[in-house]
């Protein structure tokens, strides 16, 4: 693990360290999970510049939740019996490589889980979806944390979760349905 570089400024308010070691598993584990693969780095400090900060600057500091997913912390989160991961979409490897030499998310890019307690979630997805050029941003709920991607092709899509006999189904949501979500939520 190069230390140097996780302490290393990513954005004007962000190291990679923050990045690459939050989360419940990398907590409990404190596995080596730094990027293999420049572009991971580099997608990392792009999400931090240009959607964190902002972000920072309107609301404060977030806490974050989850972050890069390298290898080892993937094979530990997966070994779960219910592990609420999906590599293949969620864009937390960044531009990270399998075995195969094939990315393990091919929308590349890069993500963060996040959520500014006593705060309504919904209420800053929208802010979010009315000010920066996301990838992804999935809902889980007012109370729970957001998740944020970006990628050079900014889909901009909102994507609502919810819980169904232990699976989560998502359902695209335009930005009218979640005006209307969040302006029906009482403040925290």
């Amino acid at each position: 693990m190069n230390t140097t570089q996780l302490d290393q400024a990513c954005s004007q308010y962000l190291h990679f360290r923050e990045l690459f070691h939050c989360g419940e598993t990398w907590q409990q584990t404190r596995c080596d999970n730094t990027p293999q693969q420049p572009a991971s780095w580099e997608a990392y400090a792009t999400l931090a510049q240009g959607l964190l900060d902002p972000l920072w600057e309107q609301f404060g500091r977030p806490e974050l939740t989850f972050g890069f997913c390298g290898a080892r912390l993937r094979q530990l989160i997966l070994a779960n019996t219910s592990p609420r991961i999906a590599p293949k979409l969620d864009q937390h490897a960044a531009h990270e490589l399998t075995r195969q030499g094939q990315l393990v998310c091919p929308r590349g890019g890069a993500a963060i889980d996040f959520y500014y307690p006593g705060q309504n979630s919904h209420r800053i997805a929208q802010w979010l979806a009315q000010h920066l050029p996301f990838d992804r941003l999935y809902l889980y709920g007012p109370q729970r944390p957001l998740h944020l991607s970006f990628s050079s092709s900014p889909a901009g899509q909102l994507i609502l979760l919810t819980e169904h006999q232990g699976r989560r189904i998502p359902r695209r949501l335009t930005r009218s349905q979640l005006d209307a979500m969040a302006s029906q939520e009482p403040l925290c």
